[in-house]
């Protein structure tokens, strides 16, 4: 067996047509003066113990309800064997039945299973073809650690508030402008921090930290909506990974255009592991590592 691990960047290192063009514009911006500061977050107190802030997101929690939408964007950008392949897709499926189980697909021209992304309570898959060609999956009983968590639902999952949060964890509240920030350690190292804006109480951002406390990925919320009573998601989420070196990156991002209540068949639509076929890697991931098959 081998561990192998794939990448995704925007832009290469070096004076590339990306930098050049970031430099042009931001050029462009300055000299005609447009080049305006950003308007700063409002400023709203926050809570004051752990107690509050993790029952506040619980009590969010507490109004979901099956979703699903056919409309929205998913790209995929990964740095593989010298060379950046980067793939834009169309969500034609996105189903949420809370807590644990999620079901996306989405197309690539007439690929309409370009990509498919699944979890229920046993295990957790993604499939990405055809310029990736690539099968990673697990069961969650075998992962004990954030290594390789932006290769399965888990992040997503937090990111729309479907996850459990485990208030029985080490967690520690501090705050920081306009958010308040839950961090949660374990035998003293840091593993995740939660970024929640204080005027709404919404979690913004998304850190997690591998079993030594180094940074492992980010994943940044925008544009909540309401679907259901109650219940707000972000029709705008980034994950990215926060490895300095330039092989060992991962960017995707999501915009949902329309999210509601999902129908009865469609919660009755049972969430299952696809086989894997005709694909050139298969990796299945055990407690972080992606062991190549």
């Amino acid at each position: 067996m081998k561990t192998e691990s794939k990448t995704i960047n925007i832009c290469r290192m070096g004076f590339s047509p990306c930098w050049i063009g970031f430099f042009c514009a931001l050029t462009i911006f300055i000299l005609s003066g447009c080049g305006g500061t950003k308007k700063p977050l409002r400023i709203c107190p926050g809570k004051s113990n752990v107690t509050e802030a993790l029952a506040a997101l619980q009590s969010q929690s507490e109004n979901m309800i099956p979703l699903f939408t056919n409309k929205g964007k998913f790209s995929i950008e990964i740095y593989d064997k010298d060379e950046l392949r980067k793939q834009h897709l169309k969500i034609r499926i996105l189903l949420i039945k809370p807590p644990s189980e999620i079901y996306m697909q989405a197309a690539a021209g007439v690929v309409e299973k370009a990509m498919v992304l699944g979890s229920n309570e046993r295990e957790f898959w993604l499939e990405v073809k055809p310029q990736l060609s690539s099968y990673w999956w697990g069961n969650w009983s075998q992962q004990s650690s954030n290594a390789g968590l932006l290769i399965n639902p888990k992040t997503l999952l937090d990111a729309l508030g479907i996850a459990q949060i485990d208030t029985n964890a080490n967690w520690s509240l501090s705050n920081e402008g306009p958010y308040d920030i839950l961090t949660k350690t374990s035998q003293g190292v840091v593993n995740k921090k939660i970024y929640i804006y204080c005027c709404d109480y919404r979690v913004r951002k998304i850190e997690y930290f591998d079993n030594f406390g180094k940074p492992l990925a980010l994943v940044k919320l925008d544009k909540y909506n309401e679907v259901s009573p109650g219940f707000f998601i972000p029709f705008s989420i980034a994950i990215n990974s926060m490895s300095k070196n330039i092989e060992d990156t991962l960017n995707i991002d999501i915009a949902l255009n329309s999210v509601k209540a999902a129908t009865d068949k469609q919660i009755k639509y049972k969430i299952v592991r696809p086989k894997p076929e005709g694909l050139d890697h298969i990796y299945q991931v055990i407690d972080g590592q992606w062991i190549e098959r």
